[in-house]
């Protein structure tokens, strides 16, 4: 009986079909480096403040080069752990990687890649060389060289060492070949991908709650590991992208701006006494969905690198979940052993830690939907509205000063217009106060708040001398036209102004724009 053999097509399986998105390739090898630098500066080989990962892409030569100063692998054992399929050493701990398989990834994605080490006290360093161009073709069905998976490995791999300083210590992934199709080799897209995804700090110059963030983590006994990540020769780093203020709203004409005034933490342990998460959650004004995808949505983190993206948390909101979401940004910093990604790290593995975690997590957002999304994001809506009544209003006032009734049914028009408003109005008032009572505003709108309902009382107390204006209003046509033009005339041009505002009831603005084309046309009476 023959023994059973791992097929060669598994190799298919963790090259290609192991990652949904290209980008991914990305953040399996900044991941490995992560673990190496850790390991390096465990050791005493390498000081914190010297770590760096540094990113080349390359898009004429379509070339990607990934490389970390961390622990790199000595030679004695180079080749045996560069071969290794599914066998690491990593604990899964302490460590991101665990699988063994994460480097494979880059092989679907180039036509060679290369993985070049070195580990001081060794003269020289390894150069392990992927075919990705003969693994294609060793795959086809049809072809019947290798059987196994590490039969196929060991065909398209080759070894070579040169020379190299004993006192350096690296790891470098070289992706030869890249085709442009993949998207890998758009350096902006591949940037902003490692802006949502590696384990990197936030810009403090633009998110100015970043330093309160760091502080409160460090103090609760898990302060945020981040590596310094650094792109082209230009050697400029990679920051997380949130920032001061976020873009809100669906539809680019209807978009603004929400601030975030403060954080709010998050800390949770398991039954069994150990850490489960940590998080923050952005106290912004909740007015709509955020625009910008990089930071829209509350994110999952382990050992500070993405897990899933800004979608995976909206199950666990009590309704509708997506829409919840988006409408926050934050993040969960998993700290639990028993929490672990799986192995395409768009979520956590089945276990009874992360049904605990859900169910905590899952009342937490049911409290800051109720909170912030149904109880922030309406009070700041009906004080926006506020202000666009009151200021609608004045202009309102100002058409009635300047002429703008031309006819009865222009007065009809401006009269329920400034009904509607002094209803709205009054609705969104009740709204702003009991959220004032409430204590939703915090102190640094309460200012603004105040001035918009200070603003409020005035217009209401307009609106009767108002009506009374609307009333008392004569055509104001009559002054539309030089003194040169006799009573008929003005009285044959008043009957126009009046069809326009019959005809056009429903579009004042084009009745306004007949009406001011009309008058410059008559403005001087030709004889």
């Amino acid at each position: 009986m023959s023994e059973p053999i791992a097929g060669k097509f598994l190799l298919e399986i963790l090259t290609k079909g192991m990652y949904s998105n290209p980008m991914h390739v990305y953040r399996e090898y900044i991941q490995n480096s992560s673990d190496s630098i850790d390991k390096a500066i465990e050791s005493g080989v390498l000081q914190a403040a010297e770590a760096e990962i540094h990113i080349f892409i390359d898009g004429k030569e379509r070339n990607i080069v990934i490389r970390d100063n961390g622990l790199g692998i000595p030679l004695g054992i180079a080749k045996i752990k560069l071969m290794n399929v599914g066998a690491s050493d990593k604990d899964g701990v302490t460590e991101r990687g665990f699988r063994g398989i994460g480097r494979l990834g880059g092989l679907a994605y180039a036509e060679k890649v290369q993985f070049v080490t070195s580990a001081v006290g060794d003269s020289v360093k390894t150069i392990m060389t992927c075919d990705c161009v003969r693994m294609q073709q060793l795959l086809q069905k049809s072809n019947n060289e290798t059987s196994d998976i590490m039969e196929t490995f060991k065909a398209i791999s080759a070894f070579e060492e040169q020379p190299e300083e004993s006192e350096k210590h690296y790891f470098e992934v070289r992706l030869i070949g890249v085709p442009k199709e993949s998207g890998l080799l758009d350096e902006n897209n591949a940037i902003r991908y490692l802006a949502e995804t590696a384990p990197i700090d936030f810009d403090s110059q633009q998110f100015v709650q970043a330093r309160k963030i760091r502080e409160h983590f460090a103090e609760k006994g898990f302060p945020i590991t981040c590596y310094k990540i650094l792109r082209g020769a230009r050697r400029k780093p990679i920051y997380k992208l949130y920032s001061r203020s976020m873009s809100t709203g669906k539809q680019e004409r209807t978009k603004t701006k929400d601030y975030v005034r403060d954080v709010e933490f998050i800390y949770h342990e398991a039954s069994d006494g150990r850490p489960l998460y940590i998080g923050w959650l952005a106290i912004t004004d909740f007015s709509g969905v955020i625009s910008d995808e990089s930071v829209q949505g509350i994110r999952f983190r382990k050992g500070n690198i993405l897990v899933g993206n800004g979608t995976t948390f909206a199950k666990f909101f009590p309704s509708e979940g997506h829409n919840a979401n988006r409408m926050f940004a934050g993040e969960i910093h998993v700290l639990h052993d028993e929490l672990v990604p799986n192995s395409q790290r768009d979520d956590f593995e089945p276990s009874a830690v992360y049904n605990e975690m859900r169910k905590a997590l899952s009342e937490w957002a049911g409290a800051i939907n109720k909170k912030y999304r149904r109880g922030t994001s309406e009070a700041t809506s009906a004080l926006r509205n506020l202000t666009k009544l009151n200021e609608e209003q004045r202009k309102l006032e100002e058409k009635i000063d300047s002429g703008a009734i031309t006819s009865d049914e222009k007065r009809e028009q401006i009269a329920e217009r400034l009904e509607k408003i002094a209803r709205t109005r009054e609705k969104e008032e009740k709204t702003v106060r009991k959220a004032l009572e409430r204590g939703t505003f915090d102190d640094e709108r309460k200012e603004t708040v105040e001035k918009a309902l200070s603003q409020t009382e005035s217009a209401t107390k307009k609106v009767t001398a108002l009506n009374t204006k609307i009333v008392n209003a004569g055509y104001a046509t009559k002054n539309d036209l030089p003194s040169s033009y006799s009573r008929d005339e003005r009285k044959l041009y008043q009957r126009i102004i009046s069809v326009i505002d019959t005809y056009f009831t429903d579009d004042p603005k084009t009745a306004e724009a007949l009406r001011e084309k009309i008058k410059s046309e008559l403005s001087v009476k030709k004889k």
